[in-house]
């Protein structure tokens, strides 16, 4: 008798239903390269982003994504949100152990948009999908402590960055 392999044998958590993938944006941005420069500094690096509406807002969010030795694991990189304010981007929340894509859950906490990560590596035997509720100010740190939880629930959402972890989108900023 053959048994059905699955794509992510030994999972323990739930799916997300993926309802379409977004390709990071390819056009450089001043102001979020300021941002990005006030949180890591002024060394060279690179970085990936979307423009993501998450509180229904009727300004995006930047979602980043920083690959790079400087800024990855074995159990994933960076990330940072930040959001427009007096028209500047700010710092909203930095969350480590990050993979491409993050999923931006139709489920919501405190008016903003749940985010979902594929959580492995770092000795994290089988992998699986946790959710980062929105606490009112930031999104959780690490997607391997509470408040963020495995997937327990069937839920969609639209995956941003999908394909970041490739150098053709990467956007590099050299040291200043």
């Amino acid at each position: 008798m053959s048994w059905p392999v699955l794509p992510c044998a030994g999972q323990t958590s739930s799916r997300p239903q993926v309802l379409r993938s977004v390709a990071p944006e390819t056009k450089r941005d001043a102001r979020l390269e300021e941002a990005i420069r006030r949180e890591f500094g002024n060394d060279g690096y690179s970085y990936a982003y979307n423009l993501v509406n998450l509180n229904k807002g009727t300004t995006p969010a930047a979602l980043v994504y920083m690959p790079g030795s400087d800024y990855c694991g074995s159990g994933g990189c960076t990330s940072v949100i930040f959001a427009v304010r007096g028209g500047d981007y700010r710092l909203v929340s930095r969350f480590s152990l990050t993979r491409t894509p993050i999923i931006v859950s139709s489920h919501r906490t405190n008016g903003w948009n749940d985010l979902i990560v594929f959580v492995s590596g770092g000795g994290i035997q089988p992998g699986y999908y946790a959710v980062l509720p929105f606490d009112g100010k930031k999104y959780p740190e690490n997607p391997t402590i509470k408040p963020a939880a495995p997937l327990r629930a069937s839920v969609s959402g639209v995956a941003y960055l999908a394909g970041a972890d490739k150098a053709e989108f990467d956007i590099v900023m050299t040291p200043r």
